[in-house]
């Protein structure tokens, strides 16, 4: 082996599993894992799609909302670039070209593409909406949240 190889696998040695020079590993804090919880918030309340959630998407650009993905609002950028139609149930559930049909994962909003975009930390991608302020609020966000755990009926 050459003494440069050797010299590195001396360093990775030395450096361990990243112990601090007082002999204590770095505090990295808990996982994050169990963050989200899949329960509905308020199971005596049934989330209607028509009358809760519909609302949401169909807002007008500058509001908190989805109109970049809603054929009806202008020119309807979200569609065009990630092919994510929110403009009917059938399209909604299709999802885009990045989520496909874990947009929506029926009982199980934590693995659900929209409930984590819409969040403050996305684990992909930008925040939506991507203009971002106004976000949608933290009710808000528990709507959608609560219709996916329900099942995510079109009701």
């Amino acid at each position: 082996m050459s003494r440069a190889f050797l010299g590195f696998l001396a360093a990775v040695a030395m450096l361990g599993g990243c112990v601090l020079s007082d002999g204590y590993a770095p505090d990295i804090g808990g996982p994050l894992a169990g963050a989200c919880d899949n329960a509905d918030s308020n199971p005596d309340v049934a989330v209607s799609f028509a009358l809760d959630i519909r609302p949401l998407m169909n807002r007008p650009r500058g509001m908190a909302g989805c109109s970049c993905h809603t054929p009806t609002n202008g020119r309807p950028s979200g569609i065009e670039l990630g092919g994510l139609d929110l403009g009917s149930m059938h399209t909604f559930r299709q999802g885009g070209r990045n989520s496909g049909a874990a947009i929506v994962v029926p009982g199980s909003p934590c693995t659900s593409v929209i409930v984590q975009k819409l969040s403050d930390t996305p684990p992909f991608g930008a925040r939506m909406p991507l203009d971002g302020d106004p976000y949608l609020s933290a009710e808000e966000q528990q709507l959608i949240h609560d219709w996916i755990a329900e099942g995510a009926l079109d009701n």
